[in-house]
């Protein structure tokens, strides 16, 4: 048994297990973790999926990286990737426009930025019916997946449309 599975802390009392879901590229991994008062959250879960120090934790949503979780929390979302940040490249109308974004970013706050002053700047009609899309794809990028999900291997840049196209019949 490895220490980590412990559920015995030094009082004898046993520590709840914290639930970790890690989205690692194309893929999540659910994890039932017993917290370890000397060794970091991240340490077990890159000795658990043999995740080597090349890829940056990063909480699901949150832009600052993922460190130590708080104790009294039981369920923990995160974002492993390789890269630190993304750049998200936007086409829209013959122009391209590219921002930073951590690879835990939501698709819905990447489009939020996109149809923002600091984007396109879309009137609200416009930002209400907004897309981002893959180039060629059929439909758009569900608005709860992370960027660093499309990211391909070796690459830390996503190109992705912004369309107004409406997609709600299908």
């Amino acid at each position: 048994m490895n220490i980590h599975d412990n559920p015995q802390t030094e009082g004898g009392l046993v520590e709840e297990a914290v639930h970790v879901e890690v989205e690692i590229e194309d893929r999540v991994e659910i994890l039932a973790l017993q917290p370890d008062g000397e060794v970091e959250l991240v340490e077990i879960i890159r000795e658990r999926l043999a995740i080597g120090e090349d890829f940056h934790f990063f909480e699901r949503g949150r832009d600052e990286s993922f460190r130590h979780h708080d104790r009294g929390r039981k369920h923990v979302r995160l974002v492993a990737h390789r890269c630190h940040q993304v750049t998200l490249e936007v086409g829209f109308e013959q122009h391209s426009k590219p921002h930073h974004f951590k690879p835990s970013t939501t698709m819905f706050k990447a489009l939020q930025w996109a149809v923002s002053k600091h984007g396109y700047d879309l009137d609200p009609t416009n930002a209400a019916k907004a897309n981002l899309i893959l180039p060629g794809a059929d439909a758009p990028l569900p608005r709860e997946d992370v960027l660093g999900k499309y990211v391909k291997p070796g690459q830390c840049t996503l190109v992705v449309d912004l369309t107004l196209k409406d997609f709600s019949n299908g």
